[in-house]
């Protein structure tokens, strides 16, 4: 299976920490993953077919990579985060106006960011996050369970001043 990562990886050109990062593990684990020191189970290979849009088949053996990934051109992949962006928006009820006033990017800045035209950097993307109360991996890649309940970089700041319900937290994720 390790095989199968790495040539799936390399057919996307990602770097070991982009690939890992969009599946929410670590450059590190990913290493493991790569030298077949871990077991992956069905729901991992799951997410890398949903996060990369693979054809699961690929997995069982039945097609090549070139046959099973469903490679995204960068056009259309700034028309989805821009959809994403407009959809959050709305959601919170703001104007183009308003959230540019917010985030201090102009209001033709965000609608060709909106429309596809321009791409959203990752900086600018936290901010948008903050703002609309979205997650950036849901805004930049579409995960949808990071949408509502973003742990980003405002929430891991709260837990780092919070040690004790950082702990408490912890020993509920062991059980």
């Amino acid at each position: 299976m390790n095989k199968k990562i790495v040539a799936l990886k390399d057919k996307l050109g990602l770097s070991r920490a982009t690939f890992a990062r969009a599946l929410d593990i670590s450059p590190s684990q990913m290493a493991r993953i790569e030298a077949g020191k871990v077991v992956l189970s069905d729901e991992f290979l799951q997410k890398i077919c949903s996060t990369y849009h693979v054809n699961p088949a690929y997995f069982e053996g039945t097609v090549e990579v070139d046959e099973a990934v469903k490679v995204v051109s960068p056009e259309e992949e700034m028309k989805q985060v821009g959809k994403r962006l407009k959809q959050a928006r709305l959601e919170k009820g703001l104007t183009l106006k308003e959230l540019s006033d917010l985030v201090g990017l102009s209001d033709s800045q965000l609608c060709l960011i909106e429309n596809g035209t321009n791409k959203l950097a990752e900086k600018r993307a936290v901010i948008l996050g903050e703002a609309l109360e979205v997650g950036v991996e849901w805004l930049l890649h579409g995960k949808e369970r990071n949408k509502a309940f973003p742990a980003d970089r405002k929430m891991m700041g709260w837990l780092k001043d919070h040690p004790d319900v950082r702990e408490q937290i912890w020993k509920m994720m062991e059980n």
